[in-house]
């Protein structure tokens, strides 16, 4: 079953194998991400980033779906990693029983809408946001997991 559908630039790293992995018992990561599934070199880093009792798979957009899917019902704690909402979009317009809730963790400050302290939104992810929140999905930020402070969308939006 899929624990926590999460956004982090990074993908997975230090914070997301100590924190995320421990407080929702991941056995499973299923990184979505275009670009680092068609680069054989990052791919083989992200795979082998976790330890290894968990199962990584790394996958474009087409390609997840049939594991996200079958996600849903395994018994499986799965963590669901991208690296911006706007994947998660796509995501939600193919699979409509994905969980209705989206954590943001750290996105590098560029030139976009800054959220809180560790995240910054291009304008493209912050429509995503709000696509998703007027979808019924809860969209909240939370940089280190369950045991870290949470900040609502609707405490930061526009709207």
């Amino acid at each position: 079953m899929i624990k926590l559908i999460r956004c982090d630039e990074r993908l997975i790293h230090g914070q997301c194998m100590q924190f995320i992995v421990s407080d929702y018992s991941i056995k499973k990561i299923i990184v979505v991400d275009d670009m680092t599934a068609s680069n054989p070199i990052l791919k083989s880093i992200f795979t082998s980033a976790a330890p290894k009792s968990i199962d990584v798979q790394v996958y474009s957009v087409s390609e997840a779906i049939d594991d996200i899917t079958t996600s849903l019902v395994d018994e499986s704690s799965t963590l669901l990693l991208m690296k911006n909402p706007r994947t998660l979009v796509k995501l939600y317009d193919q699979i409509e029983d994905l969980p209705k809730s989206l954590n943001i963790g750290p996105q590098m400050a560029k030139n976009g809408i800054k959220c809180v302290d560790y995240a910054a939104l291009h304008p493209e992810d912050y429509e995503a946001c709000e696509k998703l929140v007027q979808a019924g999905i809860r969209v909240y930020f939370n940089a280190i997991g369950a045991s870290g402070t949470t900040v609502e969308w609707n405490s930061i939006s526009k709207t």
